[in-house]
């Protein structure tokens, strides 16, 4: 089976200079940051991904991320896509960069594949050499560390994580039991870089084994 690397598009983004004082509070901005962006994509793994990304680079903080029940077809608007994300930075010229670093990583960097071209056997399986301040935060990952971020389909998925584990020395940081909001399932798992770039290759072997023999035992 081939490989075929899908487009991931952002639909919207938008950035607010100066937010104001009740919007701060609701969303609990750390002290000093006034500026604000939001944007959305039309898969939700890449946005945690290209926003952990930006972390790196950029003086932001994640506030909120979550996926939308269903993924992008439930979505309330054409523009709202997967899922809604919303970082800070003391000043607009951070926000503006971390928003940058975000459509770079969405248009150059994201790893979402299908087999043989069918969008119904989509996954995620990428091995990322260091973590951001994002992921650091919300999954325990060392900040530095290397992580693979794995998805796809629940049966399949939960197959090849085990087959993944067992390349190499990795542990889950994250796991997502079946359904997801999007009806998906999958993992962090953290480890050196080789041990990641070896489980990230034992998923997708097992990922195609699985969509080529869904029925065998």
């Amino acid at each position: 089976m081939n490989r075929v690397r899908l487009k991931v598009n952002m639909l919207s983004q938008k950035i607010i200079a100066n937010v104001s004082p009740e919007f701060a509070r609701a969303y609990n901005l750390p002290e000093g940051h006034q500026s604000v962006g939001f944007f959305s994509t039309d898969n939700d793994d890449v946005g945690y991904l290209a926003v952990d990304d930006a972390t790196k680079k950029a003086d932001i903080k994640v506030i909120h991320a979550a996926t939308y029940y269903g993924g992008s077809k439930c979505a309330w608007s054409k523009y709202g896509g997967s899922v809604f994300i919303i970082f800070s930075g003391p000043k607009v010229a951070d926000v503006k960069s971390g928003m940058a670093y975000v459509k770079d990583f969405i248009d150059n960097q994201s790893e979402l594949f299908c087999f043989d071209g069918d969008d119904s056997t989509a996954y995620y399986a990428q091995c990322i050499p260091r973590t951001g301040k994002y992921f650091s935060e919300a999954f325990g990952i060392k900040e530095g560390m290397a992580y693979t971020y794995l998805v796809g389909g629940p049966i399949e998925t939960n197959y090849a994580i085990d087959k993944a584990l067992k390349s190499g020395d990795t542990k889950i940081a994250q796991y997502w039991a079946p359904p997801t909001h999007a009806n998906s399932s999958g993992a962090i798992l953290t480890g050196t870089e080789s041990a990641c770039r070896a489980a990230t290759s034992a998923f997708i072997d097992a990922l195609q084994y699985c969509t080529e023999n869904p029925l065998a035992i």
